[in-house]
């Protein structure tokens, strides 16, 4: 199959949703599941990790340290996420940011580029945002790290006449706007970001698979300090395919009534979706990510635990939902201190 899409373990699974520098959570988590703590199972079931591993939560490398151990030992599996692959590719100081230690970064920040970005076999996909069936093939078969793979098509992508053409034209709507596209207050009318955005986006399969399918939005929004000409894609529910697929990367709020409060702005894809019966209105793709995230901020609003976004994960093939606590009592949104 090729370095970037790689055979799933055969036998019994847990595929364990983001965990986001939750360390706590994924302990408790592999206990619950049944795992020593060498990552041994009684029934010789092995943990599926689908991506992002750090940011957010208060213990990013003690998270990577136990899955890349994990990993490296053959007990388990691992596909890439955006957090993880971007800020070792793109950010030279992101080291720093993890807090490690010098003679931990370059074991811990190569150990991403190793990774596949899909997990396929004949009962099962697994992968972190998207399975694209045109983006997965283009990456079938290809043997190279996954930076090199990255590169290379972007390359590819930035020779073509039509990225010039659309990158012109961003160029020259763009030019006299860059301070009103970080202005919050009134959404700038620049009609050629977002074609070039979705252009850029959609034309790297890896960027695809790991980072998410973005169309050009009718009503730009801000989010993380600018405006965004792109949204994300519920592309699950055009998932056509007779095996079943788990992914995570987009949070299931626990009640959608905290989405504007605690998200970035994106879209709410899960309100109407109930958690079970299991896939039942998507074809055969679920997505595993229950906010694990979310505890951060959750911590920024001083909310003691048991926290409501949860670390899930999804036993296969039994398609049960085994989750790190225990729901909560409701949260309480009257009153609250937005920061």
């Amino acid at each position: 199959m090729g370095r970037l899409i790689q055979q799933r373990f055969d036998g019994p699974l847990d595929v364990i949703g983001d965990i986001h520098g939750e360390r706590q959570a994924l302990e408790t988590s592999l206990e619950k599941l049944g795992y020593d703590r060498e990552g041994r199972h009684p029934d010789e079931r092995r943990p599926v990790f689908v991506g992002d591993l750090c940011d957010r939560g208060p213990d990013s490398p003690g998270v990577i340290r136990i899955v890349q151990t994990l990993v490296e030992s053959g007990r388990a599996q691992l596909v890439a996420g955006n957090h993880w692959f971007y800020g070792v590719a793109w950010h030279p100081e992101f080291g720093t940011a993890l807090a490690i230690s010098t003679a931990e970064q370059e074991p811990i920040l190569s150990f991403p580029r190793s990774l596949p970005i899909a997990l396929a076999h004949r009962d099962l996909r697994i992968v972190h945002a998207a399975w694209i069936e045109k983006a997965i093939a283009a990456c079938r078969g290809l043997d190279v790290p996954l930076d090199e793979a990255y590169q290379t098509f972007d390359r590819a992508l930035q020779q073509g006449s039509e990225f010039r053409a659309i990158d012109a034209r961003y160029e020259e709507a763009t030019a006299s706007l860059r301070a009103a596209l970080k202005d919050p207050a009134v959404p700038p009318t620049a009609t050629a970001v977002g074609p070039y955005d979705e252009f850029c986006q959609m034309g790297n399969p890896i960027r695809v698979i790991t980072s998410e399918v973005e169309r050009v939005t009718g009503k730009p929004f801000f989010a993380s300090g600018k405006w965004r000409f792109v949204d994300r894609v519920a592309w699950w529910h055009e998932y056509q395919a007779e095996v079943p697929m788990l992914f995570g990367h987009y949070w299931r709020w626990w009640d959608p009534a905290v989405h504007p409060t605690f998200s970035k702005g994106e879209p709410q894809f899960f309100a109407d979706d109930p958690i079970g019966p299991f896939m039942a209105d998507h074809h055969c793709a679920f997505c595993v990510d229950f906010s694990a995230g979310s505890r951060s901020k959750q911590r920024r609003f001083n909310h003691d635990p048991p926290f409501h976004g949860r670390l899930a994960a999804m036993r296969w093939p039994e398609r049960e939902l085994v989750y790190d606590t225990d729901a909560p009592e409701p949260f309480e949104l009257d009153g609250l201190d937005v920061p």
